[in-house]
């Protein structure tokens, strides 16, 4: 036994003698203990941590985190239901944490699987863990491991405690990269309680309300997490998908559906907004709602007044709801101040507080008369056109794995990342994204979009690095110094690379992030292409032998297959982290359609992706006018092949594109004219798929959606 636990019976600091292994994981162990110096030896809990990597630049990496999080432990040990932490110190190149002992038990006692909790239950518990973790977000604190285990019911007073804090399991995954960076190698945080972007360490206050969320589901249903069905129309958890096992209101399912959506913008941004949601559910379910009911032999016309057990007329607005109250909240007011509602009898209402039994997805969904957006919506509604620059959008939908294997890789020395995709598919948007990764990991930054080079920069190779070079410098906000740097008998690939070398990577304190957008631009100009691109991979083998180069690290972004002749070895194009950007997927236009808050059937999505074939652009230019009210999806359909339909110019410019290269719009009819795929010369299927006008069926292509097939079908006099 001492030999598998060699602290067992120590004593540590002289005062803390170790009694028993309380339990073990990958990122230490928790001790039982004795504080000798108090007054009949008060129990106390050890927390041992101890870096996996000792390598000399860990160590004060390390300390200073511990020190970090051992001071917010201080602070949150002011809350009555967080354990107070007592003492922090090392020896022997090991970490330690002293804190109370809460005497009592996990939940995972009461959490039982196959023992599923009334909702009445669950809106008990739900509150009592987001007092005590709005606390700690009011802190700057992320808890990133709830989960029933470190839930404790304390025996004293029968609270709910909040332990084992996951930040500082840091110091136990440590590494240091090739620059001596040192960053952790391990997510914190449990699965199947731990939400996508924690995984990808970079949690948010809503990972947490993720996690309570999770943990209530797992309560009111009695399953593990790692059973709940997915809804096979949007990827999401929801109430709904859990049929006759759960009995569950409308509104406290639209809470918990909301606490764990997959995008953490779409969550509650923290604790403090979650438990208001809650509160008012639990309020509503107090309230009994009462719906007047008029004398059937008593009309009131639009003009009278209206006593108080009239109907409310059509053009009456709503009432004002309070300024907290969350959407679905909202969504459940208009419903009942809906006319159609209030006119039927009372006995045909369902409460909110009534439970309800799910129907399975594919059945009609709930749907008060017209689709409604919530109050205000249209103001916030972001213009479909260009690239979606905020990361707090709630309009850019992520591709499942894309992001986060760009994000792991920009952080990588030297790494080099290939974006391509058609126009309009989401590529600038997805590069600004990269770049706020890699800022926020204390990369410098720089982006550079080709399309805005003037066209004299590409009549000769020495003006273009010379702009190239020069646009950096002024991106990174340094002085310009070509210059100095700049000698006519080297050559200009040889200045431009000393002044990278010499000055850039130089003079910046850590690593730098290029961000080479609309690259297409280059490619028309076959010399200056071959000797850019070639440079750019003379740069990123650099990087895999020379520290300073190990700096660098690329992102070209194009839309057009690379038909320069570039070796093999002197191209960036067949190195690094390629990533082709799909069309939306149904489940993801879905997803969409819910972020602008329309009510539709699967089948409305399908006639949508029918029509539009997933292209991001198009996608969200139809539901930003269905959401303004501007139109209905049936006009969408109806109009969007027509000239005078809102593609008209976007249609027209790939139109022109085709007209332009005769053999290219020879292939493409060959495309539209045949009712299933066909088979086309290589060269022609990559251009039309570079210009996002086909898709792929193994080797055959077929036209990517109804509208072009119906546009150039027409315009072309295909059949």
């Amino acid at each position: 036994m001492m030999s598998q636990n060699p602290l067992i019976g120590r004593t540590l600091r002289n005062r803390y003698k170790i009694v028993k292994l309380l339990g073990s994981g990958g990122f230490g162990h928790t001790y039982l203990a004795v504080d000798s110096d108090l007054p009949g030896k008060p129990e106390c809990v050890v927390k041992q941590f101890k870096p996996n990597n000792l390598a000399p630049q860990i160590v004060p990496v390390a300390e200073r985190l511990f020190e970090r999080e051992a001071q917010s432990l201080y602070r949150l040990g002011h809350h009555d239901q967080i354990p107070r932490l007592f003492a922090h110190f090392e020896e022997n190149e090991e970490f330690y944490l002293v804190q109370e002992f809460i005497d009592g038990h996990d939940l995972i006692k009461e959490i039982i699987p196959g023992m599923p909790w009334r909702e009445s239950e669950v809106l008990k518990l739900l509150p009592e863990i987001l007092e005590v973790l709005a606390f700690v977000h009011q802190n700057n604190v992320i808890h990133r491991d709830i989960k029933p285990e470190n839930l404790r019911r304390r025996r004293k007073d029968n609270l709910i405690v909040l332990i084992d804090f996951g930040a500082v399991k840091e110091i136990s995954t440590l590494k240091i990269e090739d620059l001596g960076q040192s960053r952790s190698t391990v997510a914190i945080g449990t699965p199947g309680y731990m939400p996508s972007e924690q995984q990808s360490s970079y949690p948010h206050f809503s990972s947490d309300v993720y996690a309570v969320g999770i943990l209530g589901l797992q309560a009111i249903t009695g399953l593990y997490p790692q059973q709940f069905p997915r809804d096979p129309y949007s990827g999401e958890f929801s109430c709904a998908l859990f049929k006759n096992n759960v009995q569950v209101s409308r509104s406290f399912a639209e809470v918990l559906d909301t606490m764990v959506r997959y995008d953490y913008r779409q969550r509650y941004q923290d604790a403090t907004v979650a438990l208001a949601a809650i509160r008012q559910v639990i309020n509503f379910h107090e309230t009994p709602t009462i719906i007047p009911i008029p004398p059937e032999s008593s009309p009131i016309s639009k003009s009278s007044p209206i006593p108080e057990s009239s109907p409310i007329p059509e053009s009456c607005p709503l009432p004002e709801l309070q300024p907290n109250l969350t959407s679905p909240f909202k969504r459940i007011f208009q419903a009942l101040w809906q006319p159609s509602v209030l006119n039927k009898p009372s006995n045909s209402q369902p409460t909110n507080s009534q439970p309800i039994n799910f129907q399975p997805i594919n059945s009609q969904p709930i749907n008060f008369q017209q689709p409604k957006i919530i109050a205000n919506q249209a103001a916030f509604l972001e213009r479909p056109e260009g690239p979606i620059a905020s990361d707090d959008s709630a309009f850019y939908v992520e591709r499942p794995t894309i992001e986060n294997d760009c994000y792991e890789t920009i952080v990588k020395a030297g790494s080099l990342i290939r974006i391509k995709a058609p126009r309009q598919m989401g590529k600038t948007s997805l590069l600004l994204r990269i770049l706020d990764q890699a800022s926020q990991r204390g990369c410098k930054t720089a982006s550079l979009n080709f399309h805005y080079a003037d066209a004299e920069f590409f009549t000769d190779l020495d003006k273009f690095l010379q702009w190239f070079s020069g646009s950096i410098t002024q991106e990174l906000n340094l002085t310009q110094k070509l210059n100095d740097y700049w000698q006519g008998f080297l050559g200009s690939k040889n200045n431009c690379t000393n002044y990278f070398q010499r000055y850039l990577l130089s003079e910046i304190d850590g690593p730098l992030v290029l961000g080479l957008d609309d690259v297409d631009q280059v490619f028309q100009h076959a010399k200056i292409a071959t000797d850019f691109f070639g440079l750019l991979r003379a740069w990123h083998e650099k990087s895999k032998n020379e520290a300073v180069w190990k700096r660098l690290r690329l992102v070209i972004v194009h839309s057009k297959e690379v038909y320069i002749p570039l070796n093999i070895n002197q191209s960036p194009f067949n190195v690094g982290l390629p990533i082709e950007l799909p069309e939306l997927s149904e489940s993801q236009v879905g997803d969409l359609v819910k972020r602008y808050n329309l009510n539709w059937t699967q089948t409305q999505v399908k006639q949508l992706m029918a029509m539009l074939g997933g292209q991001p652009y198009l996608v969200r230019r139809a539901l930003y006018e269905i959401a303004r009210g501007r139109m209905t999806l049936k006009q969408v359909l109806e109009t969007a092949s027509n000239e005078d339909g809102m593609y008209n110019d976007y249609l027209r410019r790939h139109l022109s594109n085709l007209q332009e290269d005769t053999d290219l719009m020879t292939a493409f009819k060959q495309v539209i004219a045949s009712p299933k795929g066909v088979r086309i010369e290589t060269g022609m299927s990559f251009k039309l798929r570079s210009m996002g006008l086909v898709k792929f069926q193994g080797n055959d292509v077929i036209p990517l959606c109804d509208m072009y097939r119906n546009y150039f079908g027409d315009r072309l006099r295909v059949g």
